[in-house]
């Protein structure tokens, strides 16, 4: 860990390179006597790895005199073109992939960002070498993932193999809470290489698709080695910067989506290339956070823990956990009534824009219920907790802006040290994991 000092499914992918035009093959166009062609492929899914991250050795290259049959030749699979992600269609992805994350309350006022290492990357692989990757959190991602180039020359009837190259890519991605950046560590290894490949050179390229246009810059967004450099130095390196003015209410939260997507090129005696899989990165200027700018990682739900054990919020962590598994015992008493929050498929979404609406949700609905049920609480030192919080559109006010019954909110007065303990928690994770107004999250309790 380290202080925050900086302000689909299991897939081979296979395509075809001509030799003359160096350009993917027409599928089902056979190869002309002499020519020489290739599969490109990038593997992703656990089943390609061993438990510690390692490539199988049947997925790997190995020099070989197996050939292969004209028509055995696999048919093309063209690479397809990033596009851009909007913050909708990010949240889809999030919830289709069953994708959250969670901070423990007790740590938030650490200000703590648990970045993942490569080692770890490569040591879950059930995890990193889905399509999607691993979010760990808001700012650091990586994909693990095996590539793999193989030449062919005709001869007669049958393809002869004539090179191979293979390696495990493992891709890091980092984004700041402070910068309008996202950084790529694209780390080669495990390579093995036969023939023709021996002496090629492979190029990472980051790909960025940017919504809207120009959110992406780079001043350089690829890197090229020898196979030999990359056995040397596993890491190529890839900076992104999404520019931005500066932070003010007039100018909104500027917000920006970039899609990235890593390439990859082999040229040896052909040039042949593969696309790996996408994330995406939303960069944002929100003046009103610590950090005024940023960028995280946004293809996932996250979620702030408390504790129902941790004496500083014990009132608290038992209300929300009320409220959200017996609602019906809860104040207001409404029959049948549900409170949102406990899930990404029902989650809460921050409210800072609209303060008199948050004024609503706790001066005019929840601290009156409040004090009909259990009038003089105040005089004990208490305070009206309210769930879901005031800083939420699902806050007790919802119901005069939305198509929502009155009441799907619970009050209860709790000892006013914890109720401001678990206030201040909730407004730091804002700011530490750049929640900004609409943006969804979830309350998990934990014993």
């Amino acid at each position: 860990m380290r202080l925050r000092n900086r302000s689909l499914l299991a897939a081979s992918f296979v395509v075809l390179i001509g030799a003359a035009t160096a350009q993917p093959a027409v599928a089902g166009r056979k190869p002309a006597e002499g020519e020489i062609v290739g599969v490109a492929r990038f593997l992703t899914g656990a089943r390609h790895f061993d438990e510690a991250g390692v490539p199988l050795a049947e997925f790997r290259a190995k020099e070989t005199s197996d050939t292969v049959r004209v028509e055995d030749l696999p048919k093309s699979e063209p690479n397809q073109q990033v596009r851009p992600t909007s913050e909708e269609q990010a949240r889809e992805l999030a919830l289709r992939h069953d994708a959250t994350y969670g901070t423990a309350g007790e740590t938030v006022e650490q200000q703590l960002i648990d970045d993942i290492t490569p080692e770890e990357c490569r040591a879950n692989p059930e995890k990193s070498s889905r399509p999607e990757g691993w979010i760990k959190n808001h700012f650091s991602y990586c994909q693990l993932g095996l590539l793999s180039f193989d030449q062919f020359r005709r001869v007669g009837p049958f393809l002869v193999p004539v090179g191979g190259f293979s390696a495990r890519v493992t891709n890091m991605g980092y984004a700041y809470n402070g910068l309008r950046d996202t950084d790529w560590g694209i780390r080669v290894d495990e390579i093995d290489s036969w023939g023709v490949s021996n002496l090629g050179i492979l190029r990472v390229e980051a790909d960025c698709a940017a919504d809207p246009a120009g959110s992406c810059r780079t001043a350089n967004n690829g890197v090229s080695k020898l196979v030999p450099d990359w056995e040397n130095d596993e890491l190529g390196k890839i900076f992104y910067n999404s520019p931005g003015d500066p932070p003010d209410p007039a100018r909104g939260e500027q917000r920006a989506t970039g899609t990235f997507q890593i390439e990859y090129e082999f040229r040896s005696v052909i040039t042949q290339d593969r696309d790996g899989p996408e994330t995406s990165v939303r960069f944002d200027s929100a003046w009103y956070l610590p950090n005024k700018q940023g960028s995280i990682f946004n293809r996932v739900d996250p979620y702030l823990t408390l504790s129902t054990g941790d004496p500083e919020v014990t009132q608290s962590a038992f209300h929300i956990k009320d409220a959200q598994e017996q609602p019906g015992s809860t104040y207001p008493r409404i029959e049948g009534k549900t409170i949102p929050g406990a899930s990404a498929q029902d989650p809460l979404h921050r409210l800072y824009h609209d303060a008199e609406r948050r004024r609503q949700n706790r001066e005019d609905f929840a601290v009156p219920v409040c004090k009909q049920q259990w009038p003089g609480y105040e005089e004990l030192g208490q305070q009206c907790d309210e769930y879901p919080h005031a800083s939420t559109y699902e806050g007790a006010a919802r119901h005069l802006y939305q198509p929502e019954p009155y009441g799907r909110f619970s009050v209860r007065p709790i000892n006013g040290y914890d109720n401001e303990n678990s206030g201040r928690r909730l407004g730091t994770w804002y700011g530490n994991d750049r929640i900004l107004d609409g943006d969804a999250f979830f309350i998990k309790i934990v014993s």
